[in-house]
Formats: structure tokens, sequence, C-alpha cells
């Protein structure tokens, strides 16, 4: 059972601020809250007479001025207290009482505190205690109680009253703890003073010494009274419910000090600037290799600064340390390239990391190998910007270099860019070619670049092809089957997932390497270019007349917009086709927009307006059309204002939900008999399950590449972690995914694979036209046509994560895939991981539990499970108050990854 903390026990041999005053001449005064003498020196083993002490005297006080002779880092460390002249209630003890007896305890505690006159008494008749603000009309044998004794007296009668009950032990057990007569003070570089900036000789201090300076006065005031308080109780009552206001106020304030984003522990544990990092804008080279980047000179010499010092002394350049440094420094103020070359020898075997933020999922934060230039941008790979989901319009990276060796090692085998080439969401290959590079292969495979070297037939590996494509085919690995077709954006990308799948990240990185070298190649001398003389626009005027027709509904011209035939009619007028059909760019119906018909257009609610776009932006719009037209633009810079940072808070919350959620690589097999029920509806819902275990006629079967589609409509019984009898998940509920994953940490992956999807959903959004598409949900009443979105989407998902309305487990898995998978893929598994993180009975995990056959799982939402799971992962959210009385009300040990860290337990 918890136990509360003992302040006055705490307080015993701590040392006393006694005035508010915080100067005292040109000193910290020595009984303040600055004192040097209670926290300890400015100046490392200085002390406030200004005399340096060396390390040797550290632990004796100076005779003169009593200051501790010691590093100045104690003064982060050192708590002091505040004894107060009367007795007060422990607000954490109030805040745990009142939640435990509820509302009506909590009222007859405040009226207690608050009220002058009230006093406690039993009502023999009902067996309760009632207060009074009229003792007078009480009989005078009834036994009555004020404030402190009165509290006191209501807590021990209803914790004896209730013993079986475990809140009320744990009220009887620190029963010691409802009243203090001491306030501690934290640290002083835990609550700093500073000068103030905009009047000079101001000082600016941490909000928190308001309220000890508060509680200091309060306290002198009462100190230096010539009433006696014991006798005089009106004038006690006065100065007790102010100085409890104040205390009230400090435990108010150091909880929101703890939480939200500007709190300690999200602004200073969990976030923080980093030493030996640096920022600037990225941008593409195409020369460097997958795990290759390049970092301006003049960051170079900042970040090495202190490696280029050594080197130069080694070189015999100079003969101390700080005049090396002194020397890099200049070079940096004045852009001197003296050292470029030594810069350039020691970047042979140096390793960074490079982030993006938002820092959505694993790959956000990835390995590379350093180069140097003479630029002023990071330089990196094309082909890295999917995993970072990154382009090159002037977004920014942050770069940090390892300081260790064993730093420097973990990069090598674990963050290379070259070995995380998998998408932990659903093990697809993440450095997916795009853009130019794609119509490089396409021109190249498709014979469209002119001349006799690329269009000549030649003998390779037994079949005549021409030479252009056997260009493409080498680039493939020696053994691979000959490719004699031509290569389109998703044909390139089935390859290389292929590649990544059968052979070594070697040879993967060789083969993406060689892509990106041709494609960039031929792209260039294909020299695609567009411009509108090339467009042809003439005899569209009958086309458009026959989607308007006036007889036919708006469903009708709305699938005749969509129809295969307009999009053969474009794909012949249209000279630039090959961009739209390689999908190196742009789309069909981008394509219409401009040659044919804008269309129809859905408002703000997704609501398809009656009133068509009939011109085309080739031809240009009128004024009402125009009008028309601005809504896509305005929905999506609304979309994305409104729901970028609910889908944050959701990624958050998913990401602490999930955290202690781990898989045991030593556990096969936990030998549970229960299955998750899964209808397979679709090929991608098929694809989404390989690599994981079934049982089909009692035997446990793997769903591989080959048998996948073969449960196509039909209902299997899935192996999942919803089941799983462990703490830590077995191999065969999670699946085979773990090897693609290499990481125990299941629970964080599964979190930001969904958390990753919600943020680009939100963000993809922005780049909607607003043109209205039938899709499958669309009402195919003419009255009410309405068309979903992202935003929607993302609404439903919230909804789901918060409010069950008596779903089954199966239930809730198949609705989460079922949005996410509209848009893009993502293996079954991370959506059953979170749901296996939110069935619980009381404060204990459904899955665990001896008898869970009997007991029917309560759904928490995915904001209450963290508090669950672990009450230190409530502070760092909006109620700290709230998680902290949920920590001291659970009862056993917490097991935590973040619980461990924070108490320095060993991690398994």
């Amino acid at each position: 059972m918890p136990k509360l903390l003992d302040i006055d026990k705490f307080c015993e041999n701590l040392m006393e601020v006694k005035t508010s005053k915080i100067f005292d001449k040109s000193f910290f005064h020595p009984d303040g809250l600055y004192s040097e003498q209670i926290f300890g020196p400015l100046k490392n083993y200085t002390c406030q007479c200004g005399t340096y002490h060396t390390y040797l005297k550290a632990g004796e006080r100076c005779k003169v001025c009593n200051v501790l002779i010691e590093h100045s880092k104690i003064r982060r460390k050192t708590f002091a207290k505040i004894v107060l002249p009367f007795p007060i209630v422990n607000p954490i003890f109030y805040d745990l009482i009142s939640n435990i007896g509820g509302k009506k305890l909590q009222e007859l505690i405040d009226e207690l505190m608050i009220k002058e006159k009230s006093v406690l008494y039993k009502d023999e008749e009902n067996e309760e205690y009632v207060v009074t603000t009229q003792p007078e009309l009480l009989h005078q044998d009834i036994e009555k109680y004020e404030k402190l004794e009165a509290i006191q007296e209501l807590i021990q009668d209803l914790s004896k009253k209730f013993i079986d009950t475990e809140d009320w032990k744990l009220i009887n057990k620190n029963i010691n703890c409802l009243l203090i007569r001491n306030v501690i003070i934290l640290p002083p570089d835990l609550r700093p003073i500073s000068k103030s900036m905009k009047k000079p000789g101001q000082q600016v201090s941490d909000e928190i010494n308001r309220f000890y300076m508060k509680i200091l006065v309060k306290k002198e005031i009462v100190e230096n009274t010539i009433v006696d308080l014991n006798k005089d109780k009106k004038i006690f009552y006065q100065y007790y419910t102010k100085m409890q206001e104040d205390i009230n106020e400090l435990y108010e304030n150091l909880l929101l000090k703890l939480s939200k984003k500007k709190g300690l522990i999200r602004n200073n544990i969990l976030g923080k600037r980093i030493d030996f990092s640096g920022r600037a804008v990225i941008t593409p080279e195409p020369t460097l290799d997958l795990d290759e980047c390049v970092i301006p000179y003049l960051m170079f010499l900042e970040l090495y600064k202190i490696k280029i010092a050594k080197k130069l002394i080694e070189n015999g350049k100079f003969n101390l340390i700080n005049n090396a440094i002194d020397y890099v420094d200049e070079c940096i103020d004045r852009n001197d390239t003296s050292l470029f070359s030594l810069c350039r020898e020691l970047c042979a075997d140096e390793y960074c990391l490079l982030n993006r933020q938002p820092s959505l999922h694993r790959l956000s934060i990835l390995g590379f190998k350093v180069g140097v230039s003479l630029d002023h941008t990071i330089k990196t790979h094309p082909l890295v910007c999917p995993a970072f989901n990154a382009d090159y319009d002037g977004d920014q990276q942050a770069v940090y270099i390892p300081i260790t060796e064993a730093t420097k090692t973990e990069i090598k085998e674990k963050l290379l860019a070259s070995k995380n080439l998998s998408n932990p969401s659903n093990s697809n290959l993440i450095a997916t070619p795009s853009q130019d590079l794609v119509l490089g292969i396409y021109v190249l495979t498709n014979n469209l670049l002119e001349g006799e070297e690329y269009n000549k037939y030649v003998e390779f590996k037994g079949q005549t092809i021409t030479k252009s494509r056997k260009i493409f085919n080498d680039c493939l690995p020696t053994d691979y089957p000959l490719i004699d077709r031509p290569i389109k954006s998703k044909d390139l990308i089935e390859i290389l997932e292929n590649i990544n799948e059968c052979y070594d990240h070697t040879v993967v990185k060789n083969t993406l390497d060689k892509i990106k070298a041709i494609g960039f190649k031929y792209s260039t001398l294909f020299g695609p270019t567009l411009s509108l003389q090339d467009m042809e626009v003439d005899g569209f005027e009958k086309k458009k007349n026959e989607i308007y027709k006036e007889n036919s509904s708006i469903t009708e011209k709305l699938n005749s917009i969509q129809s295969k035939e307009i999009e053969e009619t474009l794909k012949n007028r249209f000279k630039q086709s090959y961009m739209v059909e390689s999908g190196s760019r742009g789309s069909w119906d981008q394509v219409r927009q401009i040659l044919l018909t804008r269309g129809y257009i859905s408002n703000f609610k997704g609501k398809i307006l009656s009133t068509p776009v009939k011109n085309s932006l080739l031809h240009g719009l009128t004024p009402k059309e125009f009008f028309l037209s601005t809504y896509g633009s305005r929905k999506g810079l609304l979309d994305v204002a409104l729901n970028t940072g609910v889908s944050g808070y959701l990624s958050r919350k998913l990401i602490f939900c999930c955290a202690n959620l781990q898989l045991d690589e030593s556990l096969e097999d936990c030998g549970t008999e229960d299955c998750l029920k899964v209808f397979v509806n679709s090929e991608r819902k098929a694809e989404m399950l390989i690599h994981r275990f079934i049982i089909n006629e009692n035997k446990l079967e793997k769903i591989t590449k080959e048998n996948c589609y073969s449960f196509i409509n039909k209902t299997i019984f899935l192996r999942s972690p919803i089941y799983c009898k462990q703490p830590k998940i077995c191999k065969t509920c999670y699946g085979e995914l773990y090897k693609v994953l290499r990481s125990r940490y299941i629970g964080i992956i599964a979190a930001q694979s969904l958390g990753e999807a919600n943020t680009q959903l939100v963000l993809k959004n922005f780049h909607h036209s607003g043109s209205a598409m039938l899709g499958k949900e669309t009402d195919q009443e003419e009255t009410d046509l309405h068309q979903s979105d992202v935003v929607s989407a993302l609404s439903k998902v919230s909804k789901i994560l918060h409010n069950f309305e008596d779903r089954k487990e199966y239930e809730i898995v198949s609705e989460l895939f079922e949005i996410y998978n509209s848009s893009r893929k993502i293996s079954h598994i991370h959506f059953e991981s979170v749901v296996a993180q939110l069935m619980w009975v009381g404060y204990n995990k459904w899955r665990l539990g001896e008898n869970r056959k009997e007991v029917a799982p309560s759904f928490y939402s995915v904001q209450s499970v963290p508090s669950y799971e672990s009450w230190i992962l409530g502070l760092g959210f909006s109620k700290p108050k709230h998680h902290i009385l949920k920590g001291l009300l659970i009862s056993g040990k917490y097991k935590g990854i973040f619980d461990k860290i924070i108490f320095g337990e060993e991690l398994n």
C-alpha cells in the first residue's frame, strides 16, 4: 500500500528560511529564499566572502560567512523549510479524502476550514457528523470540535468506521500526514531569479517564489502580533484561513509546474536542448549513397570543435587546447575555410543522426555517415525523404553527433538509414522512388528516349531486349528475373519491395542507389516540359455537353466525369500524359479539371453542391465558378489548423497508452486457446495479416504471402495480443513482424503507426482541391449527396478510442482497420495491440486475469489508460492532481518502463 510523505519528518533536518527578504546589501540574505548559507555557494567551492577554497576543503563551512564549501550544483538539490506558526491541513491529504469520501465529506471539511464560527458535532439520532455556524444553539453537553481539531476527529472516526475498505485503510495508515507544520522549499535552481531585460535593475523570479514570499510575510505578521492567538480565536482563524489559502495556492502552482507542455516533465525532462547538435535547411544531393549525408563546413566546425582542436595540437599547430579552440572559433566568425581539408580528414569514420520534426515514428531519426561541404545546407539522399516525411521546399533537419564509441557503434549497427528500409507499420519498403526518378525509369523502359544506343536490341539473360531495358535490368540483383516491360511507379515499387523481402539490406541499398542514378540521369536527358501551348482543347465542348445533360441526375454526371471513356479521351489528347501514366506526377482527375471541366465542388460540410463548375481551369472560370472553387482550398486550410493539434494529442495519448506493451523475445507460445475472430473482406486485409498465426482445424497455421489470398471472404481465428496470457506478448500471439521491427517495444510501434497516419491524413487534406468525387460511402440520394473526407475519418477514430458503445473487441479492431487502411497500409497487429491495452478489469489488464472467461472486459478510454498503466505517465498531462491521487489509490508495485527509468530500477 502506498505511503504519503510525512512532510514534518522530511523537514526535520532541513535548514529554515526565516525572512521574506531576498537580498542583504549586495549579497543574498543568509536567511532568505536564495541564501548561500542554506542552499550552497553560487560559484564552485567559493564562499560568500569571495574566497576560493579548493575541492580539498569540500564539506567544511567558511568561518567568516558560514557558507558550505561545495560544488555549486548542490543548489539544484538542496531543500529548505518554512516553519509555520500553527498547523495547516495538508492539501494532498485534503484532495485524497475528498476523492475517497465524495462531495458530502468535501463540503463538510470546506465549511470547517472557511466559515468563521463553524463547529462540528455528532448527531446521535442519525449517527452522523454535522457542521453548524451557530454553536450557541447547541446543548452544553454535546461535544463540539472546532477547525483543525474537528477535521481530525471527523477523519479518524470515518477511517475507523470504514476500516475494511482499501481506500480508508490508506487514510488510517497516513493519518499523521493530515496536518503539516512545515512547508518544503524547492532548491533555488528549480525556481530561478534573473535580471529583467525590460527594466534595468529589476529582478524577475519564478512564479513559485511569489507564493513562498506570501507565506513568509504572513508568518512574520503572525509572529509580530501582540494578540494572544490561543485566547482570541476570531483573529486566529482569520490568520489561519489566509495561511491555508496560500498553502493551497502553492500546492496548485507546484502541480501546474509539473504538467502540460511548459511543465518540468515535458519541457525539461522529456524535451531539452542538446549539446553537439545543429539545424539547417535540407537540399538533395543525388551523388550521395543512401546512408550518407553532407553537413555545412561552419556547422561541422562547431559540432566537431573539440576533435578539430585536438587534431591541430597533434599536428603541432598549437600547444594548448584553449588556444586551438579559440582558433576554430575565429574560423567560424570569419568564415575562414583554411580548416576545410582537416575537416574532410576527420569525416573518414564519423557518423551522425538526422531528425526531422515532427518525429511521428521511429524512422524520423536515422543515422548517416558524415561528409562536409562549403555550402550552407545539409545535403541528403533523395530516397530518405519518405521516412522523414520530408521534401525540399525549405524543410529543416536537426543533426546530432554521437559522443561515445558505444553510441557510434549503435548508430552503425541499428540506426543507419540503409538498415532501416522497412516501414514498421506495414513491413513494406519505405525508401520508395517518386517524381523525376520514376519518370526517368519509365521513359527508359518504355523506349521513349531517342537514339540508336537506347532502342537497338541486345541479348541479355537468354532474351532479346532493347538496350534501354538492359540498362534498367543491370541495376537489379544479378540473379533477379528479367524485366521486359514498361515500368510505372507501382511496378517499380513492387519490384523494389520484392527485392527488399528476398535480399540482404546491402543488396537493397546498392539497388536503390543504382535506380536513383539512372532515374535522375534519364529524366534529365528526356527533358520533360509543360506549357499551355501543348495542351489540346479543341473538341471538348461536345464532351462537356454530354456530361452535363439536362435530364441527368448529379450522380449520373459524377459517374460520367469519373468514367473510363473520359480518362481515355484525356490520355489521347494530353501530350504530357506520360507524366500521369508513369505515376511520377498528377492524376487524370487533375488533367480533367485543367482541360475539360472543373466538375462538382463539395462545401465545408462535405456536401456536394448542386451547381457544377462547367469551365476548365485552362479556359478560365466565371466569377461565380471561382467563388464556388474557393470552398476546397479554404476547407483544407481550416482543417489543418483545427485538426493538427487534435491529431498530435491523440498520438501522444496512444504512445503513453501503449508504452508498456512489450514482446517477450524468449517466449515462443503462451498457450492460450482464445482467438480473435476476423473476417477477411479484401486483398489489402489479407496482405496486412501476413506473418500471423491462425488456428485452422485445431492446428497452428502461418499466413504467408503465398497463401494469404486464399482466406479472402472467410472468417479466420487469429492468435492475438488481445488474448495473450503473459505480461509480455509471446511470439505466436504477435506473429513474425517482430523480425522486421527489431524492437521489443511493440506497443510504442503500434501507437506510432496509428499516430503518424493521423497527422499525415490531416496534412494531406490540405492539398485536397475540394473537387467532389463519388466514393463507396457516398449517399446515392440526390437530395443528400455527401462526401466523406479524412478529417471526418479522424473524428471517427477519436470517438472509437474514447467511447466504445458496447462493441466487442473484434468489432473495434475491424472498424479501426477499415478507417486507416482506406488510405494507407497498416498491419492488423497494430490495431490489436492498441485494443489489448484498452481492455481492463478494475486496475488490472483483462487478458492477465485468471478467470477472464467469466468476467467481461471494461474498455477504458485511451485518455484514461496511461494513469492505470503508470501514474507517473499521467503527470505530463493536464490533470496532474487526478493522476497523483489515482496513483496513491492503486495498490501494488508499478512495473512500467517509465516508472523503472524514473525510479532507477534495472530494466529487464
